[in-house]
């Protein structure tokens, strides 16, 4: 419970304690605004750069690129490191008016100053997947002069250091690309020469050569009958001459002779095709096929015995050329049998290398849309930065520090003069109105009888009134004073 119940009384105890809260706001007000004016001057400079995409991605031939806010960002970083930043202070001659200042506190303080603001595209997704049209740098200073030249420094940087990021990518890009392709290039070869190689070693097994194969084949096998049937004749034609001239006597012997030839000659055949022309078997069968017919051909004329030489001669010559047709048949088989293997082996290397030509071409394209940026950035026609606006120098300081500081402490004297003005009537709780011995005691009074001041309470009252308004007329001029210097 307190003696303020009401705005009645509020009233009341300002009037009475105007003179405190005169004081109290006149140096609270006095303190602020000589804290707020002794507070350095700020200057502020914008440089503005445009982020221009390069000529194809203009004309709508190539597409925005995305690694634009990663990349600023980067250059960003870059530009801030700790040598550049002191490099740059050293440069413009920051902080020598404050020695004590150490190089973590000017490294500190040179980044709280320095902001770079990425601005998205139109239409463009905010974020860091979004593009960027430009960018703001912002440069505080002490010195309007050293604030502009900071904020065009800083954009010179960026702009350099934006066409060295992205010629040191594209060239790092096409030595990676080339060292590709030459890489895909050499599987190619290397894939080429096996499917090469497997041409060569099987070149009747190939999947393409199965019609000719098979038309080979039923070719062979008609003149190998035909060639047998020849044989045939000329056995038949062989054994009617023996025959015919052999007399009654050796008749019978003759055809024995005959058929033990034509016997021979079966298995020599069979012979040849199993064991091969060098067996021993096989030169056996031919060394008793020739003893057999020079023992039946001596009892012949000379003129027979020439022409059984010559019926034998061709058979000789036949039976070569039916060994072959069955070495050449039995080749055609085994590739034919060995054709599938092969189209599978042909079948795996081909997709091998068709997948390579894939990565190759993919390889290609990225390779001739890096060259083409390589040409159009050494042409100045590729994706660049523009600076716009080069900062001006700025020609009044910037008032937002001050203004917050002198706002805040007005605000804060202005509440401490009223709670100390609360303090003190709640020091003394006096009941001064019947709402107040009302409130105080839950009855009302029974009589009310107006209390007239005294003279001297009169003269009192009028000398915290003047007091209140010096105090406050001086606390004005000397605010006054501070805030609008006197022009000399």
């Amino acid at each position: 419970m307190g003696p303020i119940v009401g705005l009645r009384e509020l009233i009341s105890m300002l009037v009475r304690r105007a003179p405190l809260i005169a004081v109290v706001l006149a140096v609270g007000i006095v303190a602020t605004l000589t804290h707020a004016t002794s507070l350095p001057r700020t200057y502020q400079a914008i440089t503005a750069i445009q982020l221009q995409p390069s000529a194809m991605q203009a004309a709508g031939l190539g597409t925005q690129t995305a690694d634009a806010p990663a990349r600023l960002r980067l250059i960003e970083q870059r530009v801030m490191t700790r040598r550049n930043v002191m490099e740059m202070i050293a440069r413009h001659h920051l902080f020598e008016d404050t020695p004590q200042m150490t190089d973590a506190d000017r490294l500190w303080r040179f980044r709280q100053d320095m902001r770079i603001d990425l601005i998205p595209s139109a239409g463009g997704v905010p974020g860091p997947d979004g593009g960027v049209s430009a960018l703001m740098v912002t440069a505080n200073a002490g010195s309007a002069p050293v604030a502009a030249a900071l904020a065009n420094d800083i954009a010179d940087q960026i702009v350099a250091g934006n066409r060295d990021v992205i010629v040191r990518r594209l060239g790092d890009l096409v030595s990676a690309l080339n060292d590709e392709d030459q890489r895909l290039l050499a599987q190619v070869n290397a894939v080429q020469d096996d499917v090469d190689a497997v041409r060569r070693s099987e070149m009747d097994a190939l999947p393409e050569n199965q019609e000719l194969l098979q038309t080979e084949l039923t070719t062979l096998q008609g003149q190998r009958v035909a060639t047998t049937r020849s044989i045939q004749a000329l056995e038949r034609e062989r054994l009617t001459i023996e025959v015919s001239d052999g007399g009654p006597e050796g008749g019978t012997t003759t055809v024995s002779l005959s058929e033990q030839i034509g016997r021979l000659r079966v298995d020599l055949a069979q012979a040849r095709r199993r064991l091969g022309d060098n067996h021993p078997e096989v030169q056996r069968l031919q060394d008793s096929i020739a003893e057999l017919q020079r023992g039946g051909a001596s009892n012949l004329s000379p003129g027979l015995q020439r022409q059984v030489a010559l019926i034998d001669e061709q058979l000789t010559t036949m039976e070569d050329e039916r060994t072959a047709l069955d070495a050449r048949l039995a080749d055609i088989d085994r590739a034919i049998a060995r054709m599938p293997d092969v189209a599978q082996r042909l079948d795996v290397l081909n997709r091998q290398l068709r997948g390579l030509e894939t990565q190759r071409d993919a390889v290609a394209a990225r390779l001739a849309a890096a060259r083409l940026d390589q040409g159009l950035i050494s042409d100045e026609h590729g994706e660049r930065m523009v600076i716009l606006e080069r900062a001006a120098v700025p020609e009044r300081p910037q008032s937002s520090n001050r203004r917050r500081v002198a706002v805040l402490g007005v605000a804060a004297t202005g509440g401490a003069a009223l709670l100390l003005a609360l303090l003190l009537e709640f020091s003394r709780p006096i009941l001064r109105t019947p709402r107040q011995l009302e409130k105080a005691l839950g009855t009302g009074a029974i009589a009310v009888s107006r209390r007239l001041p005294t003279p001297a309470e009169r003269a009192a009252g009028l000398a915290r009134l003047a007091l209140t308004v010096a105090v406050l007329a001086a606390g004005a001029w000397y605010s006054w004073r501070l805030v609008v210097p006197p022009v000399a």
